[in-house]
């Protein structure tokens, strides 16, 4: 899927006015377009002005941003969590590898 979704750029737009956002990836069944209706829409954001922040307490911060009711997954890290996590064989290298940078 080469198009971003309304939903997602809307939240970028959003959460840009608020953090230093240094990168968003869409990934998941959304971009592969094997999703069902009711999937949700996976995102990684990387701000650094997660530092000194729970990694629960950001991911509840962000859904305040995202006003769809389509449901979201969403995995929020600073940029040296970010960089370890894409090292690692996990959720986050492959998003890294196969998702869309926005």
């Amino acid at each position: 899927m080469s198009k971003i979704p309304a939903e997602v750029r809307e939240f970028v737009e959003r959460l840009e006015k608020d953090y230093n956002v240094e990168k968003v990836i869409f990934f998941g069944s959304r971009t592969r377009e094997d999703y069902l209706k009711s999937s949700d829409f996976d995102l990684i954001v990387v701000s650094p002005d997660f530092k000194n922040i729970f990694f629960t307490d950001r991911i509840s911060k962000m859904y305040k941003y995202w006003k769809s009711p389509k449901p979201l997954e969403i995995f929020c890290y600073t940029p040296e969590e970010f960089e370890r996590k894409r090292k690692q064989l996990c959720i986050v290298k492959k998003a890294a590898d196969t998702g869309i940078s926005i």
